[in-house]
């Protein structure tokens, strides 16, 4: 094993250490699996998430609309939580509590797809073709019984698919759904998820806006990018944190809390198969990485 240049791989987290002693293949595993960060601004969603899920059932349950740009990281951020409340399953009375589900918004705003999406994250036995009616019934059942507090709506946005009358009658199923079972809703998507409420005014009223910041230039990225080095199993350091990796990484990330992991997670496998064990900038350009932006024109090119 080689020194670190700045002594006993001081650039490491204890954990991260630990993780040198394992050979390439899986050192380069290790990356890839990722690592969880709490942000300050994620600690702030968690709580507010926690707190609908603690609220007392009333008239008019609080909900939330969760916005940010695509790869944000709002995802991760829903899942954490609905993982921090995974379904409980009472050896006594066989019944199973699930506080927290979540479910992505089906791909166009059909509320029978939506109905759907929820048996199926309930594992529910149903009939697929049956009313939406039907489902809702099912559903609103299947909530009392297991106690649902928090529903979580991923890729709302897909709610902008259907045509003003669709969307409408998406929006009201969700409203009603609310109301009916005294549930919270917290809806995630990207900018047109904040258009397309807005168009409501129950809606917007309704559903506290959160939106997840974009990363720029400064201490706050700074500290992101010494936690993800201490995290990066390289025998040397890198000091990604430095001002000139910093801008590289901003810039060929395009301020994606997503795509800065996914870089420096790709960074770090190229350092770790090179025999380099360190991010540099000349490595960053070697790379083979696409910025967010060109992407779609860079797979139309290669197609």
């Amino acid at each position: 094993m080689t020194a670190s240049d700045d002594g006993d791989y001081a650039h490491l987290s204890a954990k991260t250490r630990s993780a040198l002693s394992l050979s390439d293949v899986e050192r380069i595993r290790f990356i890839r699996a990722g690592t969880w960060i709490t942000l300050d601004y994620v600690k702030n969603v968690l709580e507010q998430l926690e707190d609908l899920r603690t609220h007392p059932r009333v008239a008019r349950m609080p909900c939330m609309l969760l916005v940010g740009a695509p790869f944000s990281g709002k995802t991760s951020l829903l899942q954490h939580f609905r993982d921090l409340h995974p379904p409980d399953l009472d050896p006594e009375s066989q019944t199973t509590t699930c506080e927290v589900l979540m479910i992505e918004a089906p791909p166009k705003p059909d509320i029978s797809d939506f109905y759907s999406s929820i048996l199926d994250a309930l594992m529910a036995p149903y009939k697929p073709t049956a009313p939406a009616h039907e489902k809702r019934s099912q559903v609103k059942r299947l909530f009392a019984h297991v106690g649902v507090k928090v529903l979580i709506v991923d890729e709302i946005h897909h709610l902008i698919a259907g045509s003003l009358n669709r969307q409408r009658e998406f929006r009201n199923a969700l409203k009603s759904l609310g109301n009916e079972t005294k549930v919270s809703i917290v809806a995630a998507g990207i900018e047109e998820a904040y258009n397309a409420f807005n168009a409501d005014a129950q809606m917007s009223s309704r559903f506290k806006p959160y939106d997840l910041p974009r990363w720029s230039i400064g201490p706050k990225l700074g500290v992101l990018l010494k936690t993800l080095e201490s995290r990066t199993p390289l025998k040397r350091a890198s000091g990604l944190h430095s001002p000139g990796m910093m801008t590289a990484i901003h810039a060929r990330s395009e301020s994606s809390l997503g795509d800065i992991c996914d870089l420096v997670k790709e960074a770090g496998v190229k350092a770790i198969r090179t025999g380099e064990e360190r991010i540099t900038l000349a490595l960053l350009d070697e790379l083979n990485w696409v910025a967010p932006s060109k992407r779609k024109g860079h797979q139309r090119f290669t197609a």
